[in-house]
């Protein structure tokens, strides 16, 4: 087979992943890379999700980069979605029970009010930023009322979670005083929340975690402030990137822009494309935990795998025309961005409602967007976004 070889560490190839993995994915399933191999079609990334022989990669990218004990050591180990097996299946059903639909459904409307809110500070000049106008603080503000966090500690939790974003990149060892300084402050924040939630319940998901039990068994102390610290941090820089992502590919499809702004009916699958055609998570990395043939492969155990959400969300063999950005297309199949298998996102509900939100409000409000500089991007991370998007526009109702 002829196995392309893409350079994930190269800059050059930030720049336009997607022409990369096109051309890579036509010629073979997979691609190597400097850190192990990219999976790139989405059968294969499909069966590499679900397949049991493969697990999370976890602690395992902290031992590359020379981290063997610390504050991020220990909290690789307590995060749910580095855990395998019953004890990850655990953790999941405890949470699932607390994180419902309801309690995402009765968001909906702080979310529009916290869009239109934002968006009042900012319409009348025409122009913003908009990473730091919008797309950063107003998830802040939906997992802060869903945590029942203060609203005046909402700029900490921010600058907490960016520099815990660190974590999840190529450059662990160099970050790491700044990845730990915040994992140190976060976790010391909701250690003294936990201890006031337990004093005064309120209704808000905190409250409900430490309260959900199953059979006499419930999150230990060290588990609730790993599952919340996650939350925070997951809550925040994910959906930011994923905001920052859909405004910048909108402003380069104003038509889908103007449709979305006339018929917010289709808001659900303008969530769904933007989703699929631009997403913020690249993939979570998974490790062989035995040798064996997978794909027609030879594998041998501690042999890393990434399956590219981003390639498999526009394989041609599922998505007709997939480089073409539609808010109408009906999906055949499910687009990967959350994942699949036992560790599929359990904030996917929360993030697509959080788009589904504020994407018809921003599109009806700021009309004809266009860039107003320079877009710059992530780089060398997991989880990719603009960290710069600045627009101009008109304003409008």
């Amino acid at each position: 087979m002829d196995v392309p070889f893409i350079d994930t560490l190269d800059r050059a190839y930030d720049a336009d992943i997607h022409g990369a993995h096109k051309a890579a994915r036509e010629r073979s399933w997979y691609a190597t890379t400097p850190l192990g191999i990219l999976v790139l079609r989405y059968a294969d990334v499909q069966a590499l999700l679900h397949d049991r022989r493969w697990r999370e990669q976890g602690p395992d990218a902290l031992r590359l980069a020379g981290i063997s004990s610390g504050p991020l050591w220990e909290w690789f180990h307590q995060i749910m979605s580095t855990q395998e097996g019953e004890p990850h299946a655990r953790l999941r059903r405890l949470v699932s029970k607390a994180f419902t639909p309801r309690s995402v459904e009765r968001l909906r409307p702080i979310m529009r009010a916290t869009a239109h809110e934002f968006i009042d500070r900012f319409v009348a000049a025409g122009r913003c930023e908009f990473v730091e106008a919008f797309a950063a603080p107003y998830p802040v503000r939906v997992i802060g009322a869903l945590l029942g966090v203060p609203p005046g500690d909402f700029a900490k939790f921010h600058a907490w979670s960016t520099d815990l974003s660190l974590a999840f990149g190529y450059d662990i060892a160099a970050q790491r005083a700044r990845i730990e300084a915040a994992l140190v402050g976060l976790s010391a924040y909701v250690d003294e929340l936990l201890a006031l939630r337990r004093r005064e319940p309120q209704d808000d998901l905190i409250s409900a975690l430490i309260a959900v039990e199953e059979q006499g068994d419930r999150l230990s102390p060290a588990e609730l402030n790993a599952m919340v610290t996650v939350l925070i941090f997951g809550g925040q820089d994910t959906t930011q990137c994923q905001l920052a992502c859909a405004v910048a590919t909108f402003v380069r499809h104003p038509e889908q822009w103007e449709r979305l702004a006339k018929d917010p009916d289709v808001a659900v699958t303008a969530a769904e494309e933007v989703l699929r055609y631009e997403p913020a998570g690249s993939g979570s990395p998974r490790v062989a935990t035995e040798d064996f043939r997978w794909r027609g492969l030879d594998v041998k155990a501690g042999t890393l795998a990434h399956p590219c959400t981003p390639s498999a969300n526009r394989d041609p063999a599922v998505y007709p025309d997939p480089d073409r950005f539609d808010i109408t297309r009906r999906h055949p199949e499910p687009q990967l961005t959350f994942g699949g298998g036992v560790h599929y996102c359990l904030g996917a509900a929360l993030a697509r409602a959080e788009l589904q939100e504020a994407l018809p409000i921003l599109a009806r409000r700021l009309l004809h967007p266009a860039a107003d500089g320079p877009v710059e991007w992530r780089a060398q991370v997991l989880i990719r976004g603009p960290s710069r998007l600045p627009i101009r526009f008109a304003a409008g109702d």
